[in-house]
């Protein structure tokens, strides 16, 4: 028991100080991104959010980090935008499980018929984060890069400089 919970104590420590590990990206070959200067935010409403000021802080610090990624990229933030830039963030509890084996079987002494199967166990809660950047042509309307990733969340996270850090690793393979 001490090595499980040792594990999972090992397991939130190492999400909380890694951002983003599971980072993918996507990119429209097509689009020529010496021809963009500009870009913004999409004004979009949140459905189905609770909206509080925690969130909003969050989302705060998102956009921060990308504007500071895009303006070292050369870009600048305009009312008219050659790109306008959509954030997704997608909170969801999780369940850890673990298989049992048959040393936790229940000691037996019989004739009767026993069989014993294997079950799926909880052995803890946890929350993931997933943050999407969209990067669209604003005239055509048209995804022209995106990136995913995701980590395990903590009180950690919520910091600027972890929020920095994620935001950055999300950019390493921002199109020149």
């Amino acid at each position: 028991m001490k090595q499980l919970i040792f594990l999972l104590a090992t397991s939130v420590w190492i999400g909380a100080c890694s951002s983003y590990s599971n980072v993918k990206t996507q990119r429209d070959e097509d689009a020529d991104f010496q021809t963009y200067k500009t870009y913004n935010f999409m004004d979009v409403e949140l459905e189905g959010a609770v909206s509080d000021s925690s969130n909003s802080m969050v989302m705060s610090e998102i956009k921060q980090a990308i504007a500071r990624e895009m303006n070292n990229r050369g870009y600048k933030l305009y009312g008219k935008p050659d790109m306008t830039i959509n954030i997704g963030l997608v909170v969801q509890e999780k369940a850890q499980t673990r298989q049992t084996d048959i040393r936790e079987a229940p000691r037996y002494i019989g004739q009767r018929r026993y069989s014993w199967k294997s079950e799926t166990v909880e052995v803890g809660r946890y929350k993931e984060g997933t943050l999407m950047v969209d990067v669209v042509d604003a005239k055509a309307n048209k995804l022209i890069w995106q990136a995913t990733g995701s980590t395990v969340l903590n009180k950690l996270s919520r910091q600027p400089e972890n929020i920095d850090r994620a935001v950055a690793k999300l950019f390493e393979k921002f199109p020149k």
